[in-house]
């Protein structure tokens, strides 16, 4: 009798495989012709473009939803609660990620997933055009119509607090706003203790070594050179321009990165790369065992951010860093670097000055940027304020948070492309890769005690190695709190990202 179940379940779980893999290649389709808009689409194609995503975002839809892989799920989800039953760990994730990707799809007409696919589609389209004639007016209807459908979403989804949480809990499992917002608080709290300390160190920080004129093609040369000494693979992966930087993952033998570059800031284009670099790093890293599923991938996007923002500010940013690669540097542009130190520099490149822009903000104040946004998308799904209100919400809380006020729309609500993409309760993802990630770099730091002495040598393979082991290979195995502690040996801690801000700035800053 065990034996005949024994066969059921491995019959089953093929037919599970089978149908997750091509649910895989659709969604990776999807992708790519994701990236391809951003990149290489001539403008004209813009309308053909939306039918296409909707097209597939149909075709995924319905096979998502078909009663037979409901079938299939039922019983394989009696067996992965039976702690008896032959399945691995893999095996349970991807039967928990597709019965939960199932779940959520059952109750979306597929009439909605379509129109939401197309809309998004030409609303980034026209934030590309807003955005670069810094025109809200142009971008408002777009965006007016892919929130009604969000809208829609969150109240077909169904959710316990308030329906933010309906959307928040599509990027990261299990989360909520109102606990985001209590972990938040602590953190804004902790946040503007820190800039004070700064603002009353006396020390300022002189950045100008960063602004002086950078020809692009060196930039691009040493952006490039350093994803090579991460250990990016460019034979399974490439970096192009983009007005968005994003990383765009195929398949982990296809990982397409974009940065963009400004010939008068040396930091734009490095600490792009280096952030999307961990991303690609990590997507190259999926183990044989989970690829091609849908837990061949991030368990969640915080755990996603912890990657990119470990590589960008943990190591991008570190002094030791720097006292390996200012030398490769000051060999590309000998007459800006020459006479400058690996202390002038490393201050340089970690100071602290509120701005408009959140990609280009530095480690302290590039979270308020992320709880401006957070708290802005919970009001507009509490209908508390709508789309025309975001202009003047945005600048009022900027200026309350921050201390700045965009001179523009460019600059201040337009600066993201997420909305267009309909990414509603993405936002709080980047600070909970910040939280993971400095986690993360504390565990590194006492299992590899010379870290930072092979970093000073250009040695970052033991750490790519490090997360190989810890994170990347298991994709979406486990739940992100559970990767956490395996890798960590204890759960998610927002303490370590206190601790590891105040100790680096503390020492940029002399207190």
């Amino acid at each position: 009798m065990l034996a005949t179940t024994t066969r059921s379940i491995t019959d089953e779980l093929a037919e599970l495989r089978a149908a997750a893999a091509e649910l895989h290649d659709l969604g990776r389709i999807v992708e790519l012709l994701g990236w391809d808009q951003e990149t290489m689409m001539p403008a004209k194609g813009i309308g053909w473009r939306g039918q296409q995503q909707s097209t597939l975002s149909g075709i995924v839809h319905e096979r998502l939803t078909s009663p037979r892989l409901g079938e299939r799920l039922g019983s394989l989800a009696e067996a992965a609660a039976d702690e008896r039953s032959p399945l691995s760990d893999a095996d349970r994730g991807l039967i928990r990620e597709v019965k939960r990707a199932r779940d959520r799809a059952v109750k979306l007409p597929t009439r909605l997933v379509k129109e939401l696919a197309e809309a998004t589609t030409q609303a980034v389209a026209t934030w590309q055009r807003a955005r670069a004639e810094s025109s809200w007016t142009s971008f408002q209807p777009d965006l007016t119509r892919v929130i009604e459908l969000k809208r829609e979403v969150a109240e077909a989804v169904g959710y316990a607090g308030e329906p933010y949480d309906a959307l928040l809990d599509e990027y990261e499992p299990g989360a909520t706003a109102a606990g985001l917002s209590e972990m938040f608080g602590r953190l804004r709290a902790d946040t503007v203790a820190l800039l004070e300390k700064i603002r009353l160190s006396g020390r300022p920080v002189d950045r100008s070594v960063l602004e002086r004129e950078y020809p692009l093609d060196r930039q691009w040369q040493f952006g490039e050179t350093v994803l090579g000494w991460m250990g990016f693979d460019f034979e399974a992966g490439r970096q192009d321009r983009s007005a968005h930087l994003f990383c765009a993952a195929i398949g982990p033998g296809d990982v397409r990165l974009t940065t963009r570059l400004s010939e008068r800031d040396l930091g734009q284009a490095l600490f792009g790369s280096m952030h999307e670099g961990g991303h690609g790093l990590y997507e190259q890293g999926i183990g044989e065992a989970v690829q091609r599923t849908p837990i061949g991938q991030g368990i969640s996007l915080g755990v996603h951010e912890s990657q990119s923002r470990l590589w960008e500010n943990c190591v991008g940013r570190g002094r030791p860093f720097w006292q390996f690669a200012l030398p490769k540097l000051t060999e590309l542009f000998p007459r800006q670097l020459a006479g400058v130190g690996v202390a002038a520099f490393w201050r340089a490149v970690n100071r602290v000055e509120p701005s408009l822009i959140r990609v280009e903000a530095e480690e302290v104040t590039y979270n308020l940027h992320i709880l401006l946004r957070f708290e802005i998308e919970r009001r507009l799904f509490s209908r508390e304020v709508d789309v025309a209100d975001l202009p003047r919400l945005w600048n009022e809380t900027m200026a309350s948070t921050l201390g700045v006020e965009p001179p523009n729309d460019r600059e201040g609500v337009l600066q993201d492309i997420h909305w267009g993409f309909g990414l509603v309760g993405y936002f709080p993802t980047y600070t909970l890769g910040n939280l993971y990630a400095a986690q993360l770099w504390a565990a590194i730091g006492r299992e590899l005690p010379e870290r930072d002495a092979a970093i000073a040598r250009g040695e970052l393979r033991p750490i790519l190695g490090w997360l190989r082991e810890r994170i990347h290979r298991h994709g979406g195995t486990y739940l992100a709190a559970d990767l956490i502690e395996r890798a960590t040996g204890e759960p998610p801690n927002p303490r370590y990202l206190t601790e590891y801000l105040t100790a680096k700035y503390g020492q940029v800053y002399g207190f």
